[in-house]
């Protein structure tokens, strides 16, 4: 079972994906009550605070998903998770700056 998940491309198939769980979670937790899904989304983008949550949701669900693969010894695909992490930073750069 180690070879299947001790790959790159499955720890960056997962990092790009956990994120975007973290932050459903998050609205489930917090905003599910007051705001549908859709209300959440325009108020993150009328406020513009998209990237801010983004990075939240990214730095804080792959850094749990990345010390899981280092502590089961699934190092490839806690690089593959790391390189999801750096191609998110760059794109929240874009957003954020507009380079």
């Amino acid at each position: 079972m180690k070879l299947k998940i001790n790959l790159i491309p499955v720890g960056a198939v997962l990092g790009i994906i956990v994120p975007l769980f973290s932050i459903l979670l998050a609205y489930a937790v917090k905003f599910q009550s007051e705001l549908t899904i859709k209300e959440f989304v325009d108020s993150l983008l009328i406020h513009r605070i998209y990237t801010k949550v983004v990075a939240l949701g990214v730095y804080f669900g792959n850094i749990v998903l990345f010390f899981l693969f280092v502590k089961l010894d699934y190092l490839k695909a806690a690089r593959g998770v790391l390189l999801a992490t750096i191609l998110y930073t760059f794109a929240i750069v874009v957003f954020r700056f507009g380079m």
